[in-house]
């Protein structure tokens, strides 16, 4: 049998480390062994080659173990933040239907409305509306000036669920100020407007008066043939408070006119004057004339019968 002992510790050490990782030769692999068992200083250097491999193997397995816990890790924490998402969302979404349902309200339809009654004070030129809505639990009342008029109001109705345990709300109570030459109407919130207070309508006396002053003014207006209408809001002329009046000329053999629901009518013609007529609100009525040719204003009132179209 071939003898594999090799005495030399300097060669054993050199194969310590194939011998370690199991590299060697079957013959390279008995002769380190067989120099181990007799040999105590090169078995103490094998042990700690051993020690080490396996710590850096342990490193190595450990080192896999935390990046998997790593990806792990970041994965809970991607289905956190999505989980917390969904939640906020849903969170969002049912305060969004509970504030709409019980807290915010729908503007209510115009039919919906049973009874308004509107009180003006003369003192104040506040407007206090007070409504009714059998089947509508109301939640809030608010008024805003029109956009594209600027003498008409609109009153938005807004309508909610009862919370459980509370009494609907049926009625409702709203005060504009400075209500003075406007229109006010009930709103949802544009498409759908119903008039429930005209300031003309409600002074229609004095509006005749008004319109009486300009006759007299102009004493030579043909009342058949000369039609006034009043602008809605008040204008003012050199501090004054006053309305605005149209003119228009009614133009046909035997023509004749009527007003309805605040509009001419006539079964000839209608010319309308290129001038306006103020009159203040105070009495005595005073009467001036703006004409749109010069853009000034005039108190000759013969302006009335030299613009009138010839028939």
């Amino acid at each position: 049998m071939k003898d594999t002992t090799i005495q030399n510790c300097d060669i054993i050490r050199d194969l310590l480390p194939g011998y370690t990782e199991h590299l060697l030769s079957d013959a390279g692999t008995e002769a380190v062994t067989d120099h181990l068992a007799g040999c105590k200083d090169c078995e103490k250097i094998y042990n700690q080659m051993k020690e080490e491999l396996f710590e850096e193997e342990s490193s190595s397995e450990e080192r896999r173990a935390l990046d998997g816990f790593r990806k792990l890790c970041r994965r809970n924490r991607h289905l956190k933040l999505l989980l917390i998402g969904v939640c906020t969302l849903l969170f969002c979404g049912v305060l969004s239907g509970f504030l709409m349902l019980f807290v915010i309200g729908n503007p209510v339809g115009t039919h919906w409305i049973d009874q308004v009654s509107c009180t003006y004070d003369e003192k104040t030129d506040c407007l206090t509306i007070q409504g009714h809505a059998q089947n509508v639990n109301i939640q809030k009342v608010v008024w805003e000036k029109d956009s594209e008029e600027d003498t008409l109001i609109n009153v938005l109705v807004y309508e909610t669920e009862a919370l459980p345990f509370t009494s609907e709300t049926h009625d409702f109570t709203l005060t504009i100020p400075d209500a003075k030459g406007m229109d006010v109407c009930l709103a949802c919130p544009k498409y759908d407007r119903s008039t429930i207070y005209s300031w003309k309508t409600d002074h229609y006396e004095l509006i005749l008066q008004m319109e009486e002053a300009i006759r007299k003014t102009v004493s030579s207006m043909d009342p058949d043939k000369s039609a006034l209408s009043c602008a809605s809001g008040i204008d003012l002329y050199d501090g004054q408070e006053g309305l605005t009046f149209y003119l228009d000329y009614i133009v046909g053999d035997g023509a004749v006119w009527w007003s309805w629901n605040d509009t001419i009518v006539t079964d000839g013609d209608l010319e309308p004057a290129d001038f306006e007529i103020w009159v203040s609100l105070k009495e005595p009525h005073t009467v001036h004339f703006f004409d749109y040719r010069t853009g000034e204003w005039t108190d000759d009132p013969s302006i009335v019968e030299e613009r009138r179209p010839e028939a």
